[in-house]
This record gives structure tokens, sequence and C-alpha cells, in this order.
């Protein structure tokens, strides 16, 4: 071990570590600050457009999951078919349901 640490410690190592993370900071620096880990939020033309493309059937599945309680897996289902991300196929799915509770009463 203490060999190991004379080795690393010898000042052309620690150079070379110094010079491989500044190059590392510099290259993905960049990307950092105009990326964000979220996707940019679709407008409601596109979130829209995307709900018209569900099928029927797919609409009957997500709405047997929802009478059965299960709104995340509606969620999961919305999401599979439209490649929505988890808030626009949440909103969705919230939407419909406030919608046929309405027919329903």
């Amino acid at each position: 071990m203490e060999a190991y640490l004379d080795k690393i410690l010898q000042p052309e190592v620690l150079f070379t570590l110094f010079v491989v993370f500044l190059i590392g900071r510099a290259t993905a620096g960049g990307k950092k600050q105009g990326n964000s880990l979220s996707p940019t939020p679709l407008s409601p033309t596109e979130v829209d457009a995307a709900l018209k493309r569900v099928t029927m059937s797919k609409w009957l599945e997500i709405d047997a999951e929802l009478d059965a309680r299960k709104k995340i897996r509606a969620i999961k289902l919305l999401r599979d078919a439209t490649g929505l991300g988890l808030k626009a196929s949440k909103e969705a799915i919230e939407e419909r349901e406030r919608k046929r509770d309405l027919r329903l009463h």
C-alpha cells in the first residue's frame, strides 16, 4: 500500500491527473450549462397531437386501469403509447379522470 501511495504521489503522476481533470471539466462544463436532465416541455398543441394518435383500444385499456383505481398504471400506458413525459402524461390522465367523472354524474 505504501509503495502504491509513493507511486501516485510522484509529481509526474499528480500533474497528469490534474491535466486530465482539467480537460474533463473543460469538455463537460460546456455541455452541462446548456443541457438539463429534464427534456424541454412540450407545447399544448404537441401534447394534443400526441393524445390524438392514441388508439381507441388503448384508451379503453387506460380507462380500465382508471376504473380499477390504478392511476400509475394508466399513466404508464399513456406514456408508452405517446412517448410523452411523466408530467404531461399525468396531467392528461387527470384531465381524462375529470371528464369521465363529469359524464358519470
